[in-house]
């Protein structure tokens, strides 16, 4: 009987999800601009299917996707939805009824898109923050689920309305997921701290970067085109008219454009102001105010002069617009704030406009500028190269947040290895007898290629730092698990970390270790804490890479790499 719900299951899901294919197709021919020429791309059925397998072959509850803005996160998650539920494992597979996107953002036209958009078979499982409540009885004793939190770093605070709802349903416990079957997966483009925090959940949590095809267009390269361009305050009828005749008139002059500003109400009437001065159509567009989509289509259908929109509250995380409305936008202004929140100007109007038209604007397609903080872009592309970077990153968002280790109950987290040199009174002293372990104490040297010179690892001095850096790119990565699990072990410390400098050195430390894993050789370390499991990391600063040199004396604590 069981099998053969699930396979009735199975036969629903793809149903409406070839629906849904169909449906879509048929808007994009008949001319809905929010529609996209697949249903699903091929970039997302890619990492969906690492994803479900990842779910599938490893002891992980919870997946943390890193993306770019307007990189396409709802056909991945419909993906992984389709996935997830038509497994051909029945002892793997879900049911359609179990699968649950939620958000803590309190947006309901996100809750609303994602209905308009998903198989039918998932919509009753839409969850934006104002509706988390009806959420609560069908938390109770789930078993077999899937949880994707879109937007984690909105409303993931300790105590607020998600954490809650989660906490009394039981599922922030190792034990119950594993016990109960229950995965999570957690999506953003700025999810700095929640990263740092998930990270600590070891080999429970993986992180993914979903891919990035050549068609897209991002932050990087708006500042590389010089698209983006620095923002300023635009709070008198000066500035106001600085805009429109700089970004608007004397840059696209008779190319009639849309243009957005995000402003107040304090400010608004400096912009129209300027705008009636000038002749440009001015509209306002906020939740008190705002313009249908209707409305919208007719607006940028019918293009004969200049139009400043001013937004406030839209076109923020999880807004869309359409290609065919971008190629239509000019110029467009963030307010301008003394102190920036990194996450809110990149989810702004610069990540709306972000997207798949990478080639209109290579072939001259005019666009911009579109201003923001400029050092809160850059910001961002230091977190998307290095999250576990010793980088600057404004914020306001608090650390406070539900997936920190100390609200997941059950959890082995990782903790920090403390790198303080204890006082000498504490030390045991080291036997006086010389002391001959097994030969099979040594290891084949770990050499990891590829790095930046830019990275932390070659730019500190903090011995604390480095290991925070050799546990960003070991832990999450199969090809390096034995060596993660090795060196978070508490019964293996770290001997050493040094970045030689002179040629005997290098050659002493680097060549002959270098070379050694070559050959898959077992390496003889120098004699440092040789009577204790421990690893020794040398720092290649001239071919930029990491050379791990590892002394076991327990077996059982690392397996042979030959």
């Amino acid at each position: 009987m069981e099998h053969s719900i699930l396979d009735l299951n199975r036969e629903i899901v793809l149903n409406d999800y070839q629906s849904a294919t169909t449906k879509n197709k048929e808007l994009f021919i008949t001319g809905d601009v929010r529609v996209s020429s697949e249903y699903i791309f091929d970039n997302q059925k890619y990492d969906a299917a690492i994803i479900c397998n990842k779910f599938y072959e490893t002891p992980v509850r919870a997946i943390s996707i890193v993306k770019r803005t307007k990189v396409g996160m709802n056909g991945l998650t419909i993906e992984i939805e389709k996935n997830m539920t038509t497994h051909p494992d029945n002892n793997f597979v879900l049911h359609r009824n179990n699968v649950f996107n939620v958000t803590g953002m309190n947006n309901l036209s996100w809750e609303n898109d994602m209905k308009e958009q998903i198989p039918a078979c998932f919509k009753d499982n839409v969850y934006h923050h104002g509706k988390l409540q009806r959420l609560k009885t069908k938390l109770r004793d789930l078993k077999n689920a899937l949880i994707i939190i879109d937007e984690i770093d909105s409303g993931d605070k300790e105590d607020q309305k998600l954490h809650l709802i989660l906490k009394e349903s039981g599922i922030l416990d190792i034990k119950y997921m594993e016990e109960n079957n229950i995965r999570f997966v957690f999506v953003s483009a700025t999810m700095i701290n929640e990263l740092r925090d998930l990270y600590k959940w070891g080999d429970k949590h993986y992180t993914h970067y979903m891919t990035i095809p050549d068609t897209y267009i991002g932050h990087k390269e708006f500042l590389e085109l010089g698209i983006i361009q620095e923002y300023y305050p635009i709070n008198d009828d000066k500035s106001a008219e600085k805009w429109v005749q700089e970004d608007i008139l004397q840059n696209y002059k008779l190319d009639y454009r849309v243009h957005i500003i995000r402003t107040d109400e304090k400010n608004k009437d400096f912009i129209f102001n300027a705008c009636i001065r000038n002749n440009i159509r001015f509209y306002n567009h906020t939740s008190d105010d705002r313009i249908s989509h209707e409305r919208l289509s007719d607006i940028f259908n019918n293009i004969s002069n200049h139009i400043v929109i001013a937004v406030k509250g839209f076109y923020r995380r999880a807004n869309l617009i359409p290609n065919e409305w971008k190629k239509k936008i000019g110029a467009t202004h963030e307010r301008y704030v003394k102190k920036y929140d990194t996450n809110v100007q990149v989810q702004a109007l610069p990540g709306r406009m972000t997207g798949y038209w990478k080639c209109e604007i290579l072939d001259g397609h005019k666009t911009g500028p579109h201003r923001t903080s400029i050092d809160s872009i850059n910001e961002y592309e230091e977190f998307y190269k290095n999250p576990f970077g010793k980088i600057k990153y404004s914020t306001t968002g608090s650390k406070k947040l539900f997936v920190n280790p100390k609200h997941i109950q059950n959890l082995k987290a990782i903790t920090k290895v403390d790198t303080t040199t204890k006082p000498k009174t504490t030390r045991k002293p080291k036997p006086k007898t010389s002391i001959t372990p097994n030969t099979k104490s040594k290891r084949v040297p770990i050499i990891i290629n590829g790095l930046n010179e830019t990275d932390i690892i070659f730019t500190t001095t903090n011995k604390k730092e480095k290991i925070e850096y050799v546990w960003s790119i070991l832990n999450n990565n199969e090809t390096y698990t034995k060596l993660f699990n090795f060196i978070n072990n508490p019964e293996v410390i770290c001997a050493q970390i040094s970045q030689p400098k002179t040629d005997k050195s290098y050659e002493l430390n680097i060549t002959n270790v270098v070379n050694a894993s070559n050959k898959n050789s077992p390496y003889n370390p120098h004699p440092v804490e040789k009577d204790k499991n421990n690893w020794q990391l040398f720092i290649d600063n001239r071919e930029k890479r990491l050379c791990f040199v590892i002394w076991c004396m327990n077996e059982e604590l690392y397996e042979e790499l030959y």
